[in-house]
């Protein structure tokens, strides 16, 4: 009589294991980082874009405002490298009126 409380315990068990293990997850790419919008994104946002460096972000923000994300080179901001490894994690909005 014992054994045959046994079994429902042990597929309970299961039950709640197997998908604790991630056996049934599917794969899920991570979520794209939101674009950091040039003209409004603080300092600190900035610096966390690949490859900014603090001066680098310091620039961005004493510069605005851009009609573009192109105005960073023609500003002399970012080199051409410099805004292809950012551009499309970057956005620029209408900024602050």
């Amino acid at each position: 009589m014992v054994r045959g409380h046994a079994a429902p315990a042990v597929c309970l068990a299961a039950a709640l294991l197997v998908p604790a293990c991630g056996l049934f997850h599917r794969h899920r790419e991570p979520a794209a980082p939101r674009p950091v919008d040039l003209n409004t994104a603080s300092r600190g946002a900035i610096e966390k874009l690949p490859g900014i460096t603090p001066s680098m972000a310091r620039r961005i923000v004493e510069g605005r405002p851009y009609e573009d994300a192109h105005d960073l080179v023609e500003r002399h901001i970012l080199t051409e490298a410099e805004l292809r490894r950012v551009a499309d994690r970057v956005t620029v909005g209408r900024g602050k009126p």
